[in-house]
């Protein structure tokens, strides 16, 4: 059953223009999928997602639509819970008119989600972070951005010598595993505080960061954005002063609305770039509000114009597009996107997908552009 929120999001998304009846249209119709959180602490993600996945469907529906078919939306709330994330891919699913969908901000999520749509015989494009070992091409499951191995090798690139030599990496098993891989026996592991609450947090910096023979020169925070927040909030209350970096999970709005001034000089490794960052950079973008955008918003453009792609090439061959034609058209999909050339090797993986680095300055996420 649909949630209220995303029946909400459902008829929101029919007014503002993605059904074809806003374009005084009878061509036929196709529809894509988002999951996504549009609910507590994820969901300004969520918004951002929407935003640029919108702003695809517009640009492709203004210019005809795919293979002469107007393309709608439907988005369903995930609320950024594994148990949520497959009962949404069920309900995607369950809709024959979607050919395709778009999801997996994280690592846990699209973990939880991607082995319901395999079943399912449903093409995605995950849009974010994620270990490299759930792309499937296969079963038309791709990875349009840098998987959580290159995040680690790029953030690990960051240590001084002395860094990496006594340097923690908090996360849950999943997310802190790509680090240790790195940086093998140097790296201590350092599990996540069970519990909410900034006395918990004081234990735990006291107890398995501080306490740590000797404290880390670095410590690495592959853990969601709250949960990172909360932990820079508490290394802020003692006299450590080491080095701060996070992950891609880490590096959103919700650190900051956590952390305040305390997440100033955090570098994390995100993705895909701020739109603000893309605006001097992209050629024959004319008409797209790059200054608008957050990298989720920029990775989900780029995703759904994957999909989009996937599915015209089905329309070709089928001449009507079926879930498994665009399962079949995934692997050999080519755009050029806002994030650079995509196109994906055989284990459905974007090679040498591209990572910007950002230091959360004064004026909060994602902060300053550092390379």
């Amino acid at each position: 059953m649909k949630s209220p929120v995303s029946l909400l999001l459902a008829g929101l998304l029919a007014l503002v223009g993605c059904a074809p009846g806003a374009y005084g249209s009878t061509r036929p119709l196709i529809k894509i999928g988002l999951a996504a959180p549009f609910e507590g602490l994820g969901r300004p993600l969520g918004y951002e997602a929407l935003q640029g996945v919108k702003l695809a469907l517009a640009h492709r529906n203004a210019a005809g639509g795919v293979g002469g078919a107007m393309v709608e939306l439907v988005a369903l709330n995930d609320a950024n819970r594994p148990d949520e994330a497959r009962l949404q891919a069920r309900e995607l699913a369950a809709d024959p008119a979607v050919l395709g969908v778009v999801t997996g901000w994280s690592g846990g999520i699209a973990a939880a989600a991607l082995p319901v749509y395999r079943q399912e015989g449903l093409a995605v494009v995950v849009p974010w972070s994620v270990p490299p070992q759930l792309a499937d091409p296969a079963a038309g499951l791709v990875l349009v951005a840098a998987d959580s191995a290159r995040i680690a090798r790029v953030l690990a690139g960051r240590l001084t010598a002395e860094e990496s030599r006594e340097v923690a990496v908090t996360g849950d098993a999943q997310a802190v595993a790509p680090y240790l891989d790195v940086l093998g026996e140097r790296a201590g592991a350092v599990p996540l505080p069970e519990g909410p609450g900034r006395e918990v947090l004081r234990e735990w910096v006291a107890r398995l960061v501080l306490a740590r023979p000797p404290p880390p020169r670095a410590l690495i925070l592959a853990a969601e954005g709250a949960s990172a927040g909360g932990i820079v909030q508490a290394l802020a209350e003692t006299s450590w002063s080491g080095t701060l970096l996070g992950s891609a999970d880490a590096g959103s709005t919700s650190l900051v609305d956590v952390a305040g001034e305390a997440a100033a000089g955090l570098i994390f490794a995100s993705p895909a770039p701020a739109g603000k960052d893309l605006a001097q950079a992209i050629e024959g973008r004319a008409g797209l509000p790059l200054e608008e955008l957050a990298p989720r918003a920029v990775l989900a453009y780029d995703a759904t114009n994957v999909l989009l792609s996937a599915i015209e090439t089905a329309t070709r061959t089928e001449g009507k597009p079926t879930r498994a034609g665009v399962v079949a058209a995934m692997g050999a999909v080519r755009v050029q996107g806002l994030t650079g050339d995509i196109a994906f090797a055989e284990d459905g993986r974007r090679p040498e997908a591209p990572v910007w680095l950002y230091r959360i300055e004064a004026n909060g996420y994602p902060g300053e552009l550092v390379e």
